[in-house]
């Protein structure tokens, strides 16, 4: 018993520390830590998309939502860089990803792009427009994972 209990501890251990880049591609995972949640999925070529929502956003852009975009090749792209647009693509609609929040087009810009991702089995992630990855989620998946995200939505404490 003592060697089963080493071996899920070590396989839980393990498991944590694992990059996003050995992902399952295409399935959305979560967690929370340090009032963060994080929302990613991974494509088949290793770009990795990243919904990340504090649980105590405020509007002088040191606690905010943010999208991270990290690439094949290991660059990370932020939201709130000042030269990264991100674009998230599904169906035939474009939702932009606010540098910033607290101010009113940028925050329904937030809310039109949760609410579209919530919903999407298929979507394109273009930054600055060119396209980096594209996505295909199962139904039950999106559903899954995305179905609630309260902390997304609230965008000052």
């Amino acid at each position: 018993m003592k060697i089963l209990s080493s071996v899920v501890l070590s396989a839980a251990l393990m498991s944590a520390v694992v990059p996003a880049v050995y992902a399952v591609p295409d399935i959305w995972h979560s967690g929370f830590g340090m009032g963060v949640s994080e929302y990613i999925i991974t494509d088949s070529q290793g770009t990795e998309f990243n919904i990340s929502c504090t649980s105590n956003p405020d509007d002088t852009q040191v606690l905010q939502h943010s999208v991270l975009v990290t690439l094949a090749g290991g660059r990370i792209l932020s939201s709130h860089d000042d030269n990264t647009r991100i674009t998230l693509v599904t169906g035939d609609e474009q939702y932009a990803i606010p540098p910033s929040l607290g101010w009113r087009n940028g925050d329904n810009a937030w809310v039109s792009f949760i609410d579209a991702v919530r919903k999407s089995t298929s979507f394109g992630v273009w930054i600055n427009n060119k396209k980096v990855a594209s996505f295909t989620p199962s139904v039950s998946n999106v559903h899954k994972v995305l179905a609630d995200m309260p902390a997304c939505k609230t965008l000052t404490a």
